[in-house]
């Protein structure tokens, strides 16, 4: 098992920025952006290890895989997930008392068929009204290298097709149950698998927020054709970086719907119901700096949301490293402000290993909802650290964050 997550992130970077950026740089835009307040961040003490593989495991893939998230169930038990496509979970009253079960809330099914959405997921983005029904958004990934007559090329990213799922759980989130095509569907691009060409298609990697009337989350896709570049011209990229959608009832997956440039109207389709008229239109439109975006928050001090990004391969957003960008409509960011730095993360590390980090979150102990989706002044922040000389050897870091409004 490869960080599957992490590589599609990766690939996700490499989108043309400056159309993305592009997307939203009107007058009007640009003085939303302006009114909406900033928020800065600082990182607050020692990080401290939360999970170590292999001997926290339960089995050889349970492995931090996915950003850190946390729900409470209706008898105040916290569950923290941060899980491979094999799902366990960390169980207590708090963040700080928490103890690891090896009752797989969910084992990922395997299947050979693209048309199905139900090969590898990662179940990521979690959200509870009662803390007994549990709507959980899932990262799934389809093999086509792992299933005989499903690709022939030594590149795999040609054989991976990505899609937003559903499942949900009655019991509280111990156990989560999926369903089949096309109830499962949340978000995927209205094209099918091709043998050896993809494409990689969408996911939706951040947690849920409620926010204004709605609930939100950002999908994200690889650039898409291979290369693509930019919006437009014979050329262009039909996908590429991260988008809000939104819905009014997290228990339907059909719901979601997308940005377009204007509003919510991009409806996400089935490809293997029937040939997709204007296919085109079921593509959403990326905005600023979402390439990158790991998580969103609402910041109550502010009444904003916060999206936490991680840009470790490039300058896009000044040096490599952990940033803050906040927004009042999920469209329009501010500018990100730097929290911390791959060079000073990597400075805390034995001189020996070949490190990598990946999946930032920020989970308040405090919030007073059951999804930890509202953050004040001091929440923590966790990430995973992997040794790239080892994929089953990780540690899920958690440390202190001191985010304040910015002048």
């Amino acid at each position: 098992m490869k960080p599957l997550l992490f590589i599609l992130c990766a690939f996700a970077l490499t989108a043309t920025l400056g159309a993305v950026s592009a997307a939203q740089s009107s007058p009007e835009a640009n003085l939303q952006t302006a009114k909406t307040p900033g928020v800065t961040g600082v990182l607050d003490g020692p990080r401290t290890a939360v999970f170590v593989t292999p001997q926290d495991s339960c089995v050889p893939n349970d492995i931090p895989d996915a950003m850190a998230r946390a729900f409470r169930d209706s008898t105040g038990t916290v569950h923290l997930v941060s899980a491979s496509s094999d799902m366990y979970q960390s169980l207590g009253p708090t963040l700080d008392n928490l103890q690891h079960s090896c009752d797989a809330a969910y084992n990922s099914a395997n299947d050979p068929n693209p048309s199905n959405y139900n090969d590898q997921s990662w179940l990521d983005s979690f959200y509870t009204l009662d803390g007994t029904t549990i709507a959980a958004l899932t990262h799934h990934e389809y093999h086509g290298w792992a299933h005989p007559g499903e690709c022939h090329t030594q590149n795999i990213v040609e054989c991976e097709y990505d899609s937003d799922t559903y499942h949900q759980s009655t019991d509280g989130g111990y156990h989560f149950d999926s369903f089949p095509a096309p109830a499962n569907l949340v978000a995927e691009i209205p094209y099918q698998y091709r043998v050896d060409h993809g494409p990689a298609g969408y996911s939706v990697d951040t947690n849920i927020v409620p926010y204004g009337g709605f609930y939100y989350a950002v999908a994200t896709a690889w650039t898409w054709p291979p290369n693509c570049s930019g919006q437009k011209g014979p050329h262009h990229c039909l996908t590429s970086g991260g988008s809000p959608i939104r819905t009014t009832d997290v228990f339907d997956p059909s719901s979601w719907r997308g940005w377009n440039g204007t509003d919510f109207s991009v409806s996400f389709v089935d490809p293997y119901l029937g040939k997709v008229q204007r296919p085109t239109q079921h593509l959403y439109v990326p905005v600023p700096y979402m390439f990158a975006v790991n998580g969103i928050y609402v910041y109550q001090p502010s009444n904003v949301v916060v999206a936490v990004l991680w840009d470790y391969w490039d300058n896009e957003l000044g040096p490599p490293g952990l940033y803050l960008t906040s927004s009042t409509d999920l469209v329009n960011w501010t500018a990100p402000t730097l929290v911390v730095t791959v060079t000073q993360l990597l400075a805390e590390d034995p001189s020996y290993g070949n490190w990598l980090y990946a999946y930032f979150s920020l989970i308040d102990p405090a919030a007073p909802d059951l999804n930890f989706s509202t953050i004040g002044d001091h929440p923590y922040l966790y990430y995973v650290r992997l040794d790239q000389n080892n994929v089953y050897n990780r540690t899920l870091f958690r440390r202190n964050i001191t985010l304040t409004p910015a002048q």
